[in-house]
């Protein structure tokens, strides 16, 4: 199957790149766009587009957001993170990448080459990855197999189906024909003024919430608007969940992880507990857990200070791993 591309001409593409331009303007980012043609895997019979923008100068770090990986989400954290030069990549079918099918490919191997092709083109040999949600899951079966490319992960939010044999509840409805028609329904706005229904339904606290700029409203309307969004969204989330056992990190794997793995958990993520990042940071090597109170599954939107200043700290090691390293 040809994996459906993202027509750049079109109203919805502009509409989504406008409502993104002007939520940078209000955070102040002046990020810069570069376009990745992405190798045939598996079903794609054409190089796949993705995209990736640049914010900084300084260390590069590569940050991969999570959901259906729109970089806009991330936009709270980005200014915290002052000093470093991030490498933000907006997943296939999100972010203005090309759209995507998961159910049409194996997606853990997808998600590991995926990863070290994009890396390979921005010629990052070892970078810290900053991940989110089911992006945090994608980076670690990255880092199992290839941990020399990885100095740390630095996770936010449930990470995805670590330690998990069981489809979180808000998540059950996407699985089911039936029901998957209502639950895309409530993840698409019908208009601006109600976009922010997701955010709530992440467990983000309504003060954080009304503190956001109009532009991340508009955002969360636009990019929801995509032509291919609906099919990214349901066979992403199939792809992942679609069986108990189906693309869980297992005890077993975890423990293999040498890779320093720092949990940044709020209390009110609606996927997990941190009870569950308790039991993951104890599990893998070199593994410590973070939890936010108060805060949901995007604890950076909810506490961006408290959020930006752990993560900063966390790649303060990364920085002195590597002056050791030189001598």
């Amino acid at each position: 199957m040809t994996q459906p591309i993202l027509e750049h001409d079109s109203v919805a593409f502009q509409a989504a790149r406008n409502a993104e331009n002007q939520l940078w303007l209000d955070f102040h980012l002046k990020p810069k766009t570069r376009w990745l043609k992405i190798a045939p895997m598996e079903s794609a019979e054409a190089d796949l587009r993705v995209r990736v923008l640049e914010f900084g100068h300084g260390d590069p770090v590569l940050m991969i957001p999570g959901n259906t990986g729109d970089p806009y989400e991330l936009a709270p954290l980005l200014p915290q993170l002052a000093g470093y030069h991030l490498f933000v990549l907006a997943l296939p079918g999100s972010g203005l990448s090309d759209g995507f099918d998961y159910e049409q490919v194996k997606v853990h191997d997808f998600a590991v080459e995926l990863i070290g092709q994009v890396m390979d083109k921005l010629d990052l040999k070892t970078v810290p990855i900053i991940a989110h949600s089911l992006a945090a899951h994608w980076a670690t079966w990255f880092a199992l197999p290839y941990p020399e490319r990885v100095d740390q992960l630095i996770l936010l939010g449930n990470p995805g189906r670590m330690l998990m044999t069981s489809t979180p509840a808000p998540l059950k409805p996407a699985l089911n024909p039936v029901l998957s028609r209502w639950f895309m329904k409530r993840q698409i706005p019908k208009s601006a003024k109600r976009a922010w229904g997701p955010l709530h339904r992440m467990g983000t606290d309504p003060a954080a919430v009304s503190a956001l700029p109009q532009s991340f409203a508009d955002c969360v309307y636009a990019f929801t608007h995509l032509p291919h969004y609906q099919l990214t969204t349901l066979s992403l989330l199939r792809s992942m969940y679609r069986s108990k056992e189906s693309n869980v990190l297992p005890e077993r794997y975890l423990r293999q992880l040498t890779v320093p793995m720092s949990l940044i958990w709020g209390t009110n993520d609606p996927f997990a507990n941190p009870e569950l990042g308790q039991e993951i940071a104890a599990v893998v090597q070199h593994g410590e857990l973070t939890t936010i109170n108060g805060a949901g599954h995007e604890p950076w939107i909810d506490d961006p200070e408290k959020v930006g200043t752990i993560v900063r700290l966390k790649l303060k090691d990364s920085e002195l791993r590597a002056a050791v390293s030189r001598h």
